[in-house]
């Protein structure tokens, strides 16, 4: 036991160990910044951007690490390049990483809800603001425990680099045993201090998965509740009260819509013009498009022909009717001020009810933290959550989550309010709190588009009816077509909803 505690506290093997660190946190420094880009590129939808490096990874993956180092240590020298041991093992451990951080990074990456991206494109959030406010918090949940084992393995890795002559722990552990062939102690205190740094690994481990963890998150928000003043009162729907000849043009113009995936038509030549004020319920069996045409309206889906203006303002295309570039599309989408209520909430997960709604005021609108605070609290009370502010998503209801989606939609004082089924995915009793929020913003004066298969519910709260189906507008009007259809195909959809939900007609 003597010489073993010796050999554990002996300066020298400390010197190796700490070579030994230097080796990864070097490289996995180097491999995590490379690795970054080269997930984002794994997941390009250019094959001659995707396949060059799947290839490097898959060939990096497939080799020996001590082959990779002993090439790189013998071949870089023909090339006129002359590295140290050090530098050497360094860069071959560093190029090795490159290829596991860009896969651990990729599946935190895809692991990420894509209704919470598509939410944020939809609302202006730039590719950037995409992946630093969504992407990466919530992908590094998922990333941290596989990081944490891929570093104690590099770790262990940095022993192969004695074979290029870095005088790192395992070699300064062999010197000893060449000189006094003491096997066990020495080895045996070599392999309690690599025990000793891995444990301090998976103690930064540990912190990391903390401090990211919805816990903590849970946490940090009730305290920041406690310190900030309290919010001052703030007219969410001021931006509605416009003068008379402004009140003349319609929000919402589409004319000659086209929307086709590959040659499968979506949308065919559709028309719809929506004034200010008016609530417009779009009704349609599944797949007639309606998702389809209010995912155009904020330019998530490809438009093939025609054109969509809200307040006079072109979405998705130039004055030329020429689709935007992927660039240009954030900006376009902020400026037009459309909020979308999708049919799965789509909340930030990792922000609190306060945070998610805070989001579109302060990254797309650019305001300061305390106006959009001030917003966020009028959207929460407007929708009955004020109490519920410092919530995570997984603390509400499926109700409540649907308002605090309303709510976040609210904040960015949009011209137009966008619904997708926004009670399709919430139980029976859930669904009337979510209705009364949504019969409350039609008497506010609110201009809404609400896609939904609740004909009573459209009856009750739409000024405007629109029958879609096979992505074509068979048949629009007031309320009491409901009553009197015109068409064959809208009474036969009427009649096997009555069928299915056993709904009664309401009196003309």
């Amino acid at each position: 036991m003597e010489p073993f505690l010796q050999y554990l506290t002996l300066p020298f093997l400390w010197q190796g160990a700490l070579v030994a660190i230097q080796l990864m946190v070097g490289a996995l420094t180097g491999g995590l910044l490379i690795g970054f880009f080269l997930s984002l590129a794994s997941l390009s939808p250019h094959w001659f951007i995707r396949l060059p490096v799947q290839t490097y990874i898959y060939i990096l993956r497939g080799t020996p690490v001590l082959l990779q180092l002993i090439l790189l240590y013998n071949v870089l020298p023909q090339f006129g390049l002359r590295l140290s041991p050090f530098a050497s093992a360094l860069l071959a451990l560093m190029i090795n990483e490159t290829a596991y951080c860009a896969e651990i990074m990729r599946g935190g990456i895809t692991s990420v809800d894509r209704n919470q991206r598509f939410a944020a494109q939809a609302f202006g959030f730039s590719r950037r603001d995409e992946m630093l406010h969504v992407v990466i918090p919530q992908a590094l949940r998922a990333i941290l425990p596989t990081l944490g084992n891929e570093a104690v393995g590099l770790l262990k890795s940095t022993a192969l680099a004695s074979v290029v002559g870095v005088n790192e722990l395992t070699m300064r552990s062999q010197t000893i045993v060449s000189q006094n062939f003491l096997f066990i102690p020495v080895l045996a205190a070599s392999g309690g201090i690599y025990i000793l740094m891995s444990a301090g690994l998976a103690c930064v481990q540990w912190w990391l998965e903390s401090r990211f963890g919805l816990e903590f998150r849970a946490r940090r928000a009730k305290r920041r509740m406690l310190r900030e003043p309290k919010p001052r009162p703030f007219d969410l729907f001021a931006s509605l009260r416009v003068g008379k000849s402004e009140s003349a043009l319609p929000v919402l113009d589409v004319a000659g819509l086209e929307v086709a995936y590959g040659a499968k038509p979506v949308l065919k030549d559709l028309s719809l013009t929506v004034p200010r004020g008016q609530v417009v319920a779009l009704l349609g069996r599944s797949g007639s498009g309606k998702s389809t045409l209010l995912k155009s309206i904020v330019a998530l889906s490809p438009v093939k022909n025609g054109s969509i203006t809200v307040s006079g303002h072109r979405i998705g295309t130039d004055p030329r009717g020429h689709a935007l570039s992927a660039r240009a599309l954030p900006a376009n989408r902020a400026a037009s001020r459309v909020g979308i209520v999708f049919q799965h909430f789509a909340l930030f997960d990792h922000m609190s009810a306060l945070e998610n709604v805070m989001s579109i005021p302060t990254i797309v609108q650019g305001e300061s933290r305390a106006l959009a605070r001030d917003k966020a609290y009028a959207a929460l009370q407007t929708v009955g959550l004020g109490g519920f502010a410092d919530r995570l998503p997984h603390e509400l209801s499926g109700g409540q989550q649907q308002r605090v989606a309303i709510a976040r939609a609210l904040a960015g004082q949009p011209h137009l309010l966008l619904f997708d089924e926004p009670t399709s995915a919430l139980d029976p009793e859930l669904v009337r709190e979510v209705n009364a929020t949504i019969r409350q913003l039609a008497r506010s004066g609110m201009t809404m588009v609400i896609s939904t298969h609740d004909i009573d519910f459209a009856a009750k709260v739409a000024d405007h009816i629109v029958f879609l189906q096979d992505g074509a507008l068979i048949e629009q009007g007031p309320p009491s077509i409901i009553v009197d259809p015109q068409t064959p195909a809208f009474q036969a959809y009427l009649r096997q909803e009555r069928q299915q939900d056993e709904f009664e007609l309401p009196e003309a």
